[in-house]
């Protein structure tokens, strides 16, 4: 008689739970991934247009205006260090992401056990509860990201308009204000 525990049902609702789960921890996975793009294409441009910034820093060595050189100078070190965030976060995002992956796959296998009954409804109650955890932390580690991509994402804008705004100002010289 020992051995009914082993096969005892899940209930309806920790079921219920656990698909919900599913759905959850996949729209947050889909949810992550179209960030990381978003990211990734972003510590791009970001990286380039550092590559530029420095460039222009080189180029306009020898001008004599000392306030252009010092703008100049001050976007290219704000160019510089917008791509090292977003370079950081990239790194952080794919040591994150194994995990992410490992946690996904554990999470399928215990799912079938749960299914094939071969947990205790009472493991399947304490398993969920665990995954739940880990979605709850990869959540605020997520939003945490997200706003410090927001707010570097923004610097980055900011500094390229202003860089497109000086370099026409160089070009045309009449359209300074």
């Amino acid at each position: 008689m020992g051995f009914t525990a082993c096969n005892s049902k899940i209930d309806e609702k920790t079921l219920s739970e656990i698909n919900q789960f599913g759905t959850d921890w996949t729209a947050l996975g889909e949810q992550a991934s179209t960030w990381s793009q978003q990211l990734t294409e972003t510590a791009t441009q970001a990286k380039e247009f550092a590559a530029k910034q420095s460039e222009m820093v080189a180029t306009t060595a020898n001008i004599k205006d000392e306030a252009m050189k010092a703008k100049i100078a001050e976007m290219a070190q704000s160019a510089t260090a917008n791509s090292e965030k977003l370079e950081s976060m990239t790194t952080e995002w794919n040591s994150f992401k194994t995990t992410w992956d490992e946690t996904t796959t554990q999470f399928t296998e215990w799912k079938e056990k749960v299914a094939k009954g071969e947990i205790k409804p009472a493991d399947a109650v304490k398993g969920l509860a665990d995954f739940k955890t880990k979605m709850s932390d990869a959540q605020a580690r997520f939003e945490s990201w997200n706003t410090a991509y927001a707010e570097t994402k923004t610097s980055c804008d900011q500094n390229m308009a202003a860089a497109d705004e000086l370099a026409k100002s160089i070009e045309n010289p009449s359209a300074k204000k």
